[in-house]
């Protein structure tokens, strides 16, 4: 227990960190200014920062008052995505500024890349900017960096460039510079670098002392060779104007958020709603349009256990909620570029269809271990890429059919001059005629289970969705389809999911054909229109999960199964949201309004979830921010908005109060 408890004390709380980014790659900042966890210049890099894995082998960036023991307090500047870490003593106070320079938060100027050839940019144009300035009294400052290339696999070599203009740090395959604005005016700045022995990775510190107005700042570069590493430092870092930088920053973000004028959101949960959006744009990759599931890899779903997965990759699952989540708050441009990367997917016809790319639209994501990486607080294996890429999972065809569905729907086709006809309903008929021929055989399901194929119903419900959207779409617009072929098995797929997924004896929907065991999955069969929320089997689904699988606090669990992997895992925070959109559908607005404000407390600091919630004692547990999460608090506070309006109407207009009346008779 001390050994554990030892360990916990090295490693900040998972939602303890600020997140900043600039739609190509995140980093994560703790409360004590050091930059845990970053990836450059994109979210599929490999991590020169990875303190948050190993906290000992891996490198880190942290600014902070030499007193150790003052904690920062951390805030986003208004509607932005740049963090704010305040440092308070007797003596006086400093404020860490730390943001990375976005150009435009505009989808378009990609909007023609090839997901596969896309033009990789000179990653200098890529950095993180951190300023420390003195408010006042007068702070003693230290700054230490570790840069660790490769998951700290590389041995890294430093120089220090003379006059305080900074250092360099290469190893064979990564070059990091460090530029340092102001240090020549500050009499007190010195800079050492440190090794310590048995260490491939020298430390570099400075010591510093910052009086009432006097600031600093820090950039970090990537260079793709060592010779541009140099030229980054010694020429073109310091013709930077960095404050303009963090004005236009500030723009860019303000002016974004201000773009979805036609927001249908304006309830009281407001704040929540924009500072997801703001997630979720972070994890957005600029080049192609596509969106990680989450920035990091292998933070833990049950501390101390091996469920510990790389999320830095875009599911196709995603795509429906993603589109859902932007559509409510008017962002149509994010909503059309993500469209663009599905369609520019490599996918010749169904058997070709994987369940998750990379952010370029790559299909090999091969999972390795790095045993080198002891784990955020001893929780191995450390993984990079992803082994559910080869997995067959059926309910992967609605998804793509029902974003494409949404998109149409959204008048998106017209709006930006494009029609649904030629490749693309060439891609969606194949996909549909595959479901059609396939829908019967077994998969590995929606939460990627490794305990082997089996008829899960969720997965049976989406391919009765990607049927039906495909039906609409050739209905309503005329299109050449086998329709009688495809209303027929679309009827077939309803009605064997109502004879064999729903167990009279259980009185639910079970996770699988002739199963008894609860699916929090199964919470989405009204959000897709497979059946009334307010459906007898529905309701009795919702009321057989709220008593068997959520926690004390009414938190959803995914499932209580055996899943063929050892260890447990927390509730499940996207599930507990599908919850609340039941209830709230359901009529029962007080109920899922309780629920929804009971979960908002266990956010971060900051308003960011990650993916799941330790039922024991509340700590967030599993990769962070989850991109997934984040678009199910969207998609519920516009259910329960939605919810609310149709109490008012009920209880104000006479017409709706009596035909409620008349059905309940």
């Amino acid at each position: 227990m001390a050994k554990a408890n030892e360990l916990h004390h090295k490693y900040p709380l998972i939602n303890s960190y600020g997140v900043i980014g600039d739609c190509h790659s995140v980093v994560l900042v703790s409360p004590e200014g050091s930059v845990d966890w970053g990836c450059f210049p994109d979210f599929d890099s490999p991590a020169i920062f990875c303190r948050l894995l190993d906290a000992e082998r891996g490198g880190f960036f942290q600014l902070a008052p030499t007193d150790s023991s003052l904690v920062g307090s951390q805030h986003y500047l208004h509607r932005s995505n740049v963090l704010q870490t305040r440092f308070a003593s007797i003596a006086g106070e400093v404020v860490l500024t730390d943001f990375m320079p976005v150009e435009t938060l505009s989808a378009w100027p990609y909007r023609g890349m090839d997901n596969n050839t896309c033009a990789e940019k000179d990653g200098s144009c890529h950095s993180l900017v951190r300023i420390v300035e003195c408010t006042h009294g007068e702070i003693a400052c230290t700054m230490k960096l570790k840069v660790t290339p490769d998951y700290a696999a590389a041995p890294g070599e430093v120089s220090l460039v003379p006059n305080h203009l900074g250092a360099l740090i290469s190893s064979g395959q990564q070059h990091v510079a460090l530029a340092i604005v102001g240090a020549h005016l500050l009499p007190s700045f010195a800079m050492e670098v440190v090794q310590e022995p048995e260490e491939w990775h020298p430390t570099i510190q400075a010591q510093f002392l910052l009086s009432e107005g006097e600031r600093l700042c820090f950039v970090i570069g990537i260079g793709r060779t060592a010779q541009a590493a140099r030229r980054l430092l010694e020429q073109e870092l310091p013709r930077r104007n960095f404050e303009a930088e963090l004005a236009h920053t500030l723009h860019c973000w303000r002016t974004w958020l201000a773009s979805c004028a036609r927001c249908t959101y304006m309830g009281p949960y407001a704040y929540w709603v924009e500072r997801s959006a703001l997630a979720l744009k972070l994890m957005t990759y600029a080049p192609t349009g596509a969106i990680v599931a989450a920035p990091t890899t292998s933070l833990p779903e049950n501390v101390g256990g091996g469920r510990n997965w790389d999320y830095r990759f875009t599911w196709l699952r995603d795509a429906t909620f993603t589109l859902y989540a932007f559509n409510i708050l008017g962002f149509t441009e994010e909503a059309h570029a993500f469209v663009h990367w599905l369609c520019r997917l490599s996918c010749a016809d169904g058997e070709d269809l994987q369940i998750m790319y990379g952010i370029r639209g790559e299909r090999e994501l091969t999972e390795q271990q790095l045993p080198h990486l002891s784990g955020y607080a001893g929780s191995s294996p450390v993984r990079i890429g992803n082994g559910a890429v080869q997995q067959r999972q059926m309910d992967v065809f609605g998804e793509v059919l029902d974003c494409i569905h949404l998109y149409r729907r959204q008048g998106a086709f017209e709006r930006y001059g494009e029609t649904l006809e030629g490749p693309l309903w060439a891609m969606m008929r194949s996909l549909v005629d595959h479901v059609c021929t396939h829908w019967q055989e077994p998969d590995n399901g929606i939460w990627e289970v490794r305990g082997g194929p089996r008829h899960f119903v969720y997965s049976k419900v989406m391919c009765w969705v990607a049927l039906d959207r495909g039906i609409r779409a050739a209905e309503q617009l005329n299109l050449e389809a086998d329709l009688p072929r495809w209303i027929t098995i679309r009827d077939q797929i309803r009605a064997d999911i109502l004879t064999r997924g729903y167990n009279t004896r259980v009185g639910a929907f079970t996770q699988s054909y002739s199963d008894t065991t609860l699916d929090a999955a199964n919470l989405l069969l009204p959000l897709v229109g497979f059946i009334a929320p307010d459906d007898p089997r529905m309701l009795s689904t919702v009321d057989r999960i709220m008593e068997k699988l959520t926690d004390k606090h009414g938190f959803v669990y995914r499932y209580l199964s055996e899943d063929g992997l050892p260890g447990g895992e927390g509730t499940f925070t996207t599930c507990t949201f599908w919850l609340i959109d039941n209830l709230a559908m359901q009529g029962c607005v007080d109920e899922a309004r309780s629920l929804f404000e009971r979960l908002l407390t266990y956010a971060s600091r900051l308003g960011l979830f990650s993916e799941e919630i330790d039922a024991q004692n509340g700590m967030a547990l599993g990769n962070y921010p989850q991109a997934f999460t984040h678009i199910a608090l969207i998609n519920s506070a516009d259910n329960l908005q939605k919810a609310e309006i149709r109490r008012a109407e009920y209880h104000t207009d006479p017409v709706i109060a009596a035909f409620h009346q008349t059905a309940k008779r």
